[in-house]
């Protein structure tokens, strides 16, 4: 009996020894993190990261980080919530060889944030979210130094996004501001490529929007709108979709295919963009766009605007199709 007590006794301190030894390793790990994180944004004035707590739980490995706020210029990121969903392994490596080693071995994870937002200060945009799910597969260390230095990836990498009730703010675009209940986006980059959004596949839906355009489109166009049956300033759309990939390495030049459906009809469009800066001056290049599945209530419309303003629309039973010219600013019709 008394070897079974003894027994007993030890398995009970083993456990509480192992039991203790994850917090410890957990609050060391917290403490290496908020070190690496100082460290680095300590060498420059230019970004600020500031944060009301960081917790790694013990056991699952998650981190946590509160109240996140990244400044650096006039750019602004904040997050009431930013956690890091991790292996144990990976965690392991934080505790034994700190941050930068656990990035160089680290090649997925799960990242949810709560209440992200991000503003440009200077053209007053501003993108924000109630919630993001982040899973990401790759070489996370390749792929910061890929994105700060603009060295080429020494892996592939890719990234898909899961969001709810997101809403973009572009009040100097002809966009100024859409609204979705959810989010899908997915992109991949090959390795010996540099530029993650020009040289890789991207792919964004956005479902059950509500778009508010420019006042100027709304003062251009409002005799169109209002003939449909919606207000100027709140156009609903079931859906809206965009691809994108290079079409060669270091052009910067894109294949785009895009589609915006509604209740009303579909809208389609095919072809190449030439990048560049500002984006709204990005070019259109073989440019077709395909308006077609038109509801009752559009083709009469559409038939009362040709009799009223005495016009014909480009009509087949494909629907109407036009090729545009011109920027994304300024778009025209080809003649």
């Amino acid at each position: 009996m008394n070897n079974i007590k003894y027994y007993l006794i030890g398995a009970l301190v083993f456990v509480i020894a192992i039991i203790g030894y994850h917090y410890l390793a957990a609050s060391q790990a917290e403490q290496q993190i908020d070190k690496a994180i100082q460290e680095q944004t300590g060498q420059t004035d230019a970004i600020s990261v500031q944060y009301s707590q960081i917790d790694i739980t013990p056991f699952s490995a998650d981190i946590t980080i509160n109240d996140l706020n990244i400044i650096f210029g006039n750019h602004i990121e904040r997050a009431q919530q930013f956690k890091l969903d991790l292996s144990y392994l990976d965690f392991l490596n934080i505790y034994f060889w700190g941050a930068e080693y656990s990035l160089l071995h680290l090649d997925n994870a799960v990242i949810s944030v709560i209440s992200p937002s991000y503003t440009n200060k200077e053209k007053r945009q501003e993108i924000k979210a109630d919630s993001l799910t982040i899973t990401y597969q790759g070489n996370a260390l390749d792929g910061i130094q890929s994105a700060v230095n603009g060295t080429p990836f020494e892996a592939n990498q890719s990234i898909e996004i899961k969001g709810h009730d997101i809403t973009f703010s572009f009040p100097q675009n002809l966009l100024s501001k859409v609204s979705a209940q959810k989010l899908n986006y997915s992109g991949v980059i090959s390795k010996a490529q540099t530029s993650f959004w020009k040289e890789g596949t991207h792919h964004i839906r956005l479902d059950s929007l509500l778009w508010t355009p420019s006042e100027s489109f709304q003062n251009k166009y409002s005799f169109f709108i209002k003939g449909f049956g919606y207000p100027t300033d709140a156009i609903p759309l079931q859906s809206a979709q965009l691809m994108t990939k290079s079409i060669s390495q270091g052009n910067d030049t894109l294949e785009i295919e895009s589609s915006v459906k509604s209740e009303l009809a579909l809208l389609t469009g095919q072809g190449n963009i030439i990048i560049k800066q500002p984006l709204q001056n990005s070019e259109f290049n073989n440019m077709n766009i395909a308006l077609s599945d038109f509801s009752k209530r559009f083709s009469t419309v559409l038939n009362n605007i040709e009799k009223l303003l005495s016009i014909s629309f480009p009509k087949s039973k494909d629907g109407i199709t036009i090729q545009l010219q011109g920027s994304v600013d300024n778009p025209r019709i080809a003649k």
